[in-house]
C-alpha cells in the first residue's frame, strides 16, 4: 500500500528553508550583533539626556560666579515746581547720578548650587546610559519576536503542504471506503486552521518588525536568521544588578535631592548687596555715597528653615524611591529567571520526549494502516499534536531567548 503522505510531517525543521517572500533572498542576515550595533546609533532620547547633562554642567560653571554688578544712572531730586522748576542747575539738591551696585553672594552658597547643578548633570547622563540600555533590550526583544514569527512561519507554510496532500488524498479516499467524509472535512478543517496560524504568524512577524523599526530603521526589514538564538546568560549575574543602570538613575536622583538641602541650608546665611553711587550737581559741591544692604532674616522658623525640610523631605523621598528600584529590579530578575528555567525545562521535555514519541507513534500508526489494522484518523491525530507541539516548542524557545535577554539587560551586559 502506498505510504501515507503525512509522514513527511514528523521530519519538519522548525527552521531549514528561506520564506519565499518580496525582500530578496540574497539580501545580507540581520544578527542579533548587527541590530545592537545599529540600535546603538542615532537615538533622539539618548541625545537629550547628553544635552541635558552638558546644559546642567554649563550652569554649574555659571553658578560659581558672582552675580554681574549693575550700572544705575540717573537724574535725582529734579524740581518740576516752584521757581527752580525745570532747573537742573539753580536747585543745590539736583544731582546727575551714575553708581554700581553688586549682590555679593557668598562663596559657601555658590560652590553648594554649582555642585547641585553638577549632580544634575550627573542624573542626566545616568539617563542617557539607562536609556541606551532600554534601548538595546527593546530592539532584542522585538528582533526575537521577529525570528520567533518567522520561524511560525516556516514551519507552517511546511505543515500546510503535507496537510493539503493528506486532504486529497483522504478525499480520494472516500468512494473506495479507504476513507470517510469526516475524515476529508476534518483534513480539510486543518487545512483551514494551519493557514489561519500561517497569518497570524505573518502579522505577527509585521509587528515585531514595525516595533524594531523604531530602533534600527530600515535594517529591520533584512533576512532574519533561521533559528531562534539560545542566548547565553552573564557568568556571574545577581551581583551585577546592584550597577544596573535604571538604579544608577535613582542613585544619582538622590545625590542631586541631597546637593538641594546644601543649599538650602547655605540661605541661612544672607548675602549682601553694596552699592556706590557718584552725584554730579552742575552749580553745586558733587556727592559719593555708598550703602550696604542686608536682608534681616525675622522669620528663619517660617521661611529658611522650612525650606530645609522640604528638601530633607524631598532627598528622603529620593532614598525612597531608589530602594523602589532596586525591589523592583530584583523582582524584574527573579521573575525573567523563572521564566528561563520553565521554558529551558519544556524545551528539554519537548526535545527528549515528546516530539521522539509522536513521530514513533506516528509511525506505529502509519505500520497498522499499511497493515490494514488502522485507520487514517489516528496518524490524522497524531499529526495534529505533532505540528501543536512543534509550534509550542518555537514559542517557548522565544520565550527563553526573551527571558534570557532580560536577564542580560538586568545584567547590564549585551545580548551574545
Amino acid at each position: 500500500m502506498r505510504t501515507y503522505p503525512l509522514v513527511a510531517v514528523a521530519a519538519v525543521a522548525l527552521a531549514t528553508a528561506a520564506i519565499a517572500e518580496d525582500r530578496p533572498v540574497t539580501a545580507p542576515v540581520l544578527t542579533i550583533q548587527d541590530a545592537l550595533a545599529l540600535a546603538s546609533g542615532d537615538q533622539p532620547m539618548v541625545a537629550a539626556y547628553t544635552r541635558d547633562a552638558q546644559a546642567s554642567e554649563e550652569a554649574a560653571v555659571a553658578a560659581r560666579s558672582l552675580p554681574d554688578p549693575q550700572l544705575s544712572v540717573g537724574v535725582q531730586d529734579f524740581p518740576v515746581t516752584g521757581r527752580t522748576a525745570f532747573s537742573p542747575t539753580r536747585d543745590d539738591f539736583t544731582m546727575y547720578m551714575i553708581g554700581i551696585m553688586r549682590e555679593q553672594v557668598r562663596r559657601s552658597k555658590r560652590e553648594a548650587e554649582a555642585a547641585q547643578l553638577k549632580a544634575e548633570a550627573v542624573v542626566s547622563r545616568e539617563q542617557a546610559s539607562a536609556q541606551q540600555v532600554h534601548i538595546r533590550r527593546d530592539a532584542t526583544v522585538a528582533w526575537l519576536n521577529a525570528v520567533e514569527a518567522a520561524a511560525k512561519e516556516r514551519l507552517l507554510l511546511r505543515v500546510i503542504g503535507d496537510l493539503k496532500t493528506g486532504q486529497k488524498i483522504m478525499e480520494a479516499g472516500v468512494p473506495t471506503g479507504a476513507s470517510s467524509p469526516a475524515l476529508a472535512l476534518e483534513a480539510q478543517a486543518e487545512v483551514a486552521l494551519a493557514q489561519s496560524q500561517l497569518a497570524d504568524a505573518k502579522g505577527a512577524e509585521a509587528h515585531a518588525r514595525a516595533e524594531l523599526a523604531r530602533w534600527i530603521g530600515n535594517a529591520a526589514q533584512r533576512t532574519l536568521p533561521d533559528a531562534i538564538p539560545n542566548l547565553a546568560l552573564p557568568a556571574s549575574m545577581q551581583d551585577q544588578m546592584l550597577d544596573h543602570p535604571h538604579l544608577r538613575v535613582a542613585i544619582a536622583e538622590q545625590a542631586a535631592a541631597q546637593r538641594q538641602v546644601d543649599v538650602a541650608r547655605t540661605e541661612r546665611r544672607p548675602d549682601l548687596t553694596w552699592s556706590v553711587n557718584y552725584g554730579f550737581r552742575p552749580s553745586f559741591g558733587d556727592f559719593v555715597s555708598a550703602q550696604v544692604s542686608i536682608p534681616l532674616q525675622i522669620n528663619r522658623e517660617g521661611l529658611q528653615n522650612r525650606k530645609i525640610a522640604e528638601a530633607q523631605d524631598r532627598a528622603d523621598a529620593a532614598a525612597l524611591r531608589s530602594e523602589d528600584v532596586r525591589r523592583d529590579l530584583e523582582e524584574q530578575y527573579q521573575t525573567a529567571l523563572a521564566d528561563y528555567r520553565g521554558a529551558d525545562a519544556q524545551l528539554d521535555s519537548l526535545t527528549r520526549t515528546a516530539i521522539p514519541s509522536l513521530e514513533a507513534a506516528f509511525k506505529t500508526a502509519e505500520a497498522r494502516y499499511q497493515g490494514g489494522q488502522g485507520s487514517l484518523d489516528l496518524p490524522l491525530n497524531i499529526v495534529r499534536r505533532y505540528v501543536e507541539t512543534n509550534i509550542t516548542l518555537v514559542e517557548q524557545e522565544g520565550k527563553r531567548a526573551r527571558a534570557a535577554a532580560e536577564i542580560i539587560y538586568l545584567m547590564g551586559e549585551d545580548a551574545r
